[in-house]
């Protein structure tokens, strides 16, 4: 070749637009094949292999989200952040991972916080990924909405978990009625009655959706819920210990347990373990959201699987459709997977 072609000389020798050639270098799925297929081919006669600074140069993109995470400790955002980020791979894109660590803070959005928006605008990145943290509160504190705000007129936003009342951004919803459903049918189908509800957070959106669908499957089952086996105090572990500790101390403790998610279920039983409790023989527990590896505790959990692969892939569904200017109104909402019951042995 007598000189090194670049996006623009491939643009111009397929007979399309920069854009397109930019799409199709990321293998974005809104190509027609026919085009992609006249790309393909100029790109293998002329042997082109841009790098991701050539394209963001013609194309003004750097190829880069950023993800917004409150606790990188909890496995849910560990999980969840693999599968957008193998989702961008696909794609091209990389992700910048920035973590709030505001899961253990005070309600009100901090300073720590609003520095990270902040870097995230000073930098070079096309949109960004919001997994919980203040925007999982109920209600969201008025200075992390102002924030978000100013973040949404600068770049393309996806917020996964609660959705704005007016349609403010664009959000990929998670399941929270039939994952509780799942696992209260389940344990009814037991014949067991004397159920609690453990794990969360009173002022966190996903607890209070989870404990409403809760009370709602044990009436639809014929059960009256029991406000003194609902224990909301977080998400963790050691708070699965602590919630047994507290139902064992009233007169007549539950007869089985669900558990916010996989991890809350696992101190749970090892409280029950440590009081001589059998799980499941003496209390059933199982869990409303599953983690990878709970395969391997003993007993395995019982727990509910929420698809989370698709759940990437919806994520930066929405993210690219935003990116390229179309993202109609009435998709900036997506329904969730439907969760699956994962059979496991405590419950």
């Amino acid at each position: 070749m007598s000189k090194n072609l670049t996006i623009k000389d491939i643009a111009l020798l397929a007979g399309v637009s920069i854009t397109t050639v930019s799409r199709v270098l990321n293998k974005h799925a809104w190509v027609s094949e026919k085009t992609r297929a006249r790309v393909d081919k100029v790109i293998a006669e002329h042997q082109f292999s841009p790098n991701l600074m050539a394209r963001g140069m013609i194309s003004r993109q750097s190829y880069t989200l950023a993800v917004i995470v409150s606790d990188i400790t909890n496995p849910y955002f560990v999980t969840l952040v693999a599968q957008i980020q193998q989702a961008c791979l696909a794609i091209g894109y990389k992700i910048t991972l920035y973590d709030t660590q505001s899961a253990n803070r005070s309600q009100e959005a901090s300073g720590d916080e609003s520095a990270i928006f902040q870097s995230i605008i000073d930098s070079q990145i096309d949109g960004v990924i919001v997994l919980g943290g203040h925007s999982d509160y109920a209600p969201i504190p008025p200075s992390y909405l102002a924030m978000l705000d100013t973040l949404m007129s600068k770049m393309a936003v996806v917020v996964v978990g609660q959705p704005h009342p007016d349609n403010l951004w664009p959000c990929v919803m998670r399941d929270h009625q039939h994952c509780v459903e799942l696992a209260v049918n389940h344990l009814l189908s037991r014949g067991l009655r004397d159920i609690a509800f453990i794990g969360g957070s009173r002022k966190v959106w996903v607890t209070r959706e989870r404990v409403s669908h809760f009370r709602r499957a044990l009436e639809q089952g014929g059960v009256t819920p029991c406000e003194a086996w609902i224990c909301l105090n977080n998400f963790y572990p050691q708070h699965g210990y602590q919630a047994v500790e507290t139902l064992w101390d009233l007169p007549q403790p539950p007869q089985a347990l669900v558990a916010i998610n996989d991890r809350v279920a696992m101190g749970a039983i090892r409280a029950l373990n440590d009081r001589a409790i059998q799980v499941p023989q003496q209390v059933a527990v199982i869990s409303c959201e599953r983690f990878p590896g709970s395969e391997f505790f003993i007993p395995r959990i019982t727990s509910v699987d929420h698809q989370n692969p698709l759940l990437g892939q919806n994520i930066i569904t929405m993210m690219m459709a935003q990116l390229d200017g179309i993202l109609a109104d009435e998709a900036r909402r997506t329904a969730p997977p439907l969760p699956a019951l994962i059979a496991g042995e405590s419950a």
